[in-house]
């Protein structure tokens, strides 16, 4: 009898909270998917689900050791309605905040692209070293057929 394995979704990486990544130094974000009015418990949203890999510091930068989340939602209403285009795709970004447009409400998360090109070249030169050892490690594994 042959196993009928199925990977399971990524939508282990909770929820996206720019007020805990402002300042970080760039995130990548490689968007899976995005949901147009996505039901939630507080009614439909705009919904992202990405791999969201962020380096909050230069140091984590040149270490290449950033906090990674797979699977991540991103249900901010700009945040989330930025990313539609973008799925099987990736960009590198950093958080910023605009007033609102309505008197007392709260000012809006909004993404901005990532103009130091050193930090963007960096950005790069560890995902293709990911996706190297993760095509390495697959190549390694052993084959049972």
């Amino acid at each position: 009898m042959a196993l009928n394995l199925k990977t399971l979704p990524q939508a282990n990486g909770g929820w996206f909270k720019p007020a805990e990544n402002k300042g970080a130094v760039a995130i990548l974000l490689e968007v899976k998917s995005f949901d147009r009015q996505r039901p939630t418990p507080n009614g439909p949203k705009d919904s992202a689900l990405a791999d969201v890999t962020i380096f909050g510091t230069q140091a984590d930068l040149d270490a290449g050791t950033p906090a990674v989340h797979q699977g991540m939602r991103i249900e901010q209403t700009v945040l989330a309605r930025d990313l539609e285009t973008l799925v099987g795709g990736a960009t590198v970004v950093t958080l910023d905040q605009v007033p609102a447009k309505k008197p007392g409400a709260y000012p809006a998360w909004v993404w901005r692209a990532q103009t130091d090109q050193a930090v963007v070249k960096k950005v790069v030169e560890y995902a293709e070293r990911r996706d190297a050892a993760m095509e390495e490690a697959v190549a390694a594994a052993p084959d049972f057929d």
